[in-house]
C-alpha cells in the first residue's frame, strides 16, 4: 500500500491554487454559452438598439460586428449603448431590480445580462473588450471611399487606441478628414462637450477662439493651467457666468484638461476634440434665431 503524502495546511492551499491558475481547454459549454450571447446581441441587441432607440438602419450584424448607418445627432449614443451592451452593463440600468422588468419593452442591461420583451439573454461580460470604428461623411461621398475609411478607423482603434477603444474619422466636404481615437471612456466627455457646445447660450465661435488660442499653450503646461485656461476661455463664450455653471462647464474644462495631459502631444489632442465635438454639435444645436430675435450670444 503506497503511503499518502502528507502536506500542511499552506501547502495544500499553495497547491489548490496553483491548480487553480492552470490553463485546462474550454469546455463545450463554455463555447456554447459564448456562441449563444454572441446570437442574441447580433439578432436581438443590435436592432433595438439602432432602430428603435435610435434612428438608424443596420446593415449587417453577426457575432460581435455590425455595420449600421445613423445620423450624425444619434452616432456617439449608439456608440456608446452598443459597447454597453455588448458587455451587458450600462450606467443608466444599473440601479433597476430584475423583478421589475417584466412589463418593460425596453432593453435593460445588468450585471453581464440583457433583458428585453420578456427574453434575457446572457451578454459577453464585463471583461469583454471590442474595438469600432465610425465614420462622419456627407450623404453624396462615394461609400467605398467611406468603407475604406471605416476599415482604417477599425484598425486604429485596435493598434492606435490598443483594443478595447474606438476611431472616429470625420471627412469634411470641403477635403481633408481628422481622426479621434481613444479608449472607451472619452465617449462620454466627447458626448458631454457636443452637448455644451449645442446649448443656444454658447457662441458658435467657441471652439474656433480655443483652437486659435491652443497655439500659445505651453507644451508642458500642468493640469491646473490647462483646465483654468480651458474655462476661462469656455467661459468668454457662455452667455452668463451661471449658464456657464448651470452647462457644466467648470467641470468639463477639468475633465479636458485631465485627459488632455495624458496625451503625447496634448495642444494636438485637444485640437482634434474640439472640433470633432463642434462638427458633430451642429447636428444637434437649437435652430438659429431669427434675424429679429438677437441670439443669446452676440460675439
Amino acid at each position: 500500500m503506497l503511503p499518502f503524502p502528507s502536506y500542511s495546511t499552506k501547502q495544500a492551499n499553495s497547491l489548490v491554487a496553483e491548480y487553480g491558475r492552470q490553463k485546462r481547454a474550454l469546455s463545450p459549454n463554455r463555447h456554447l454559452a459564448i456562441s449563444a450571447a454572441l446570437n442574441d446581441f447580433a439578432l436581438h441587441v443590435v436592432p433595438q438598439v439602432v432602430e428603435v432607440e435610435h434612428l438608424g438602419r443596420v446593415i449587417y450584424a453577426g457575432g460581435d460586428d455590425v455595420l449600421a448607418m445613423l445620423p450624425v445627432s444619434d452616432l456617439l449614443s449608439a456608440m456608446q449603448r452598443l459597447r454597453r451592451a455588448y458587455s451587458g452593463t450600462s450606467r443608466h440600468d444599473r440601479p433597476m431590480d430584475w423583478r421589475s422588468l417584466r412589463r418593460s419593452k425596453e432593453l435593460v442591461c445588468k450585471d453581464g445580462f440583457a433583458y428585453l420583451s420578456g427574453r434575457l439573454m446572457r451578454m459577453m461580460g464585463q471583461n469583454a473588450t471590442a474595438s469600432g470604428g465610425a465614420v462622419i461623411a456627407h450623404h453624396q461621398a462615394p461609400l467605398s471611399a467611406v468603407l475604406r475609411e471605416l476599415r482604417e478607423a477599425e484598425k486604429r482603434a485596435k493598434n492606435e487606441g490598443d483594443r478595447d477603444a474606438f476611431s472616429l474619422t470625420v471627412i469634411k466636404r470641403s477635403g481633408g478628414a481628422t481622426s479621434l481615437t481613444g479608449k472607451w471612456d472619452i465617449l462620454e466627455l466627447l458626448l458631454k462637450l457636443r452637448d455644451f457646445l449645442a446649448a443656444p447660450e454658447v457662441s458658435r465661435q467657441a471652439v474656433y477662439h480655443s483652437i486659435e488660442w491652443l497655439t500659445d499653450l505651453p507644451e508642458n503646461a500642468e493640469k491646473a493651467m490647462t483646465g483654468a485656461l480651458l474655462r476661462y476661455q469656455l467661459q468668454r463664450q457662455t452667455a452668463s457666468a451661471d449658464r456657464f455653471k448651470a452647462l457644466g462647464g467648470a467641470q468639463l474644462a477639468d475633465q479636458l484638461a485631465i485627459k488632455a495631459c495624458e496625451q503625447r502631444d496634448r495642444t494636438k489632442w485637444l485640437q482634434i476634440f474640439l472640433s470633432t465635438a463642434e462638427f458633430i454639435a451642429r447636428e444637434t444645436r437649437a435652430p438659429v434665431c431669427k434675424a429679429s430675435e438677437p441670439s443669446p450670444v452676440d460675439r
